[in-house]
């Protein structure tokens, strides 16, 4: 059993991560309008891998690389959460 501030830790992270991941998307999308859909590609694909490779780091000290469908969600919500802020705050 995973102790509650870690697991709050966890949530917390994994909420922040999916906000500033889909912000980094949109910019990413932007950028690569221009390039052909190889290059497109392979440049999506370092940026998920580095993605992921940051996001395991940092629940690897929070909370010792423990995932949970709660991280799932809150990486979820927190897509959800910028989209929404995007859409209707930000415009």
């Amino acid at each position: 059993m995973i102790e509650l501030d870690i697991q709050i830790k966890l949530i917390i992270f994994s909420f922040v991560f999916g906000f500033i991941f889909s912000r980094i998307l949109e910019i990413f999308n932007k950028f690569t309008l221009k390039y052909n859909n190889i290059l497109k590609f392979v440049l999506s694909f370092i940026l998920i891998s580095f993605s992921t490779f940051i996001y395991f780091v940092g629940i690897d000290k929070i909370g010792y690389a423990i995932f949970h469908i709660y991280s799932l969600l809150s990486i979820v919500l927190g897509f959800i959460f910028y989209d929404f802020l995007n859409k209707y705050v930000f415009k």
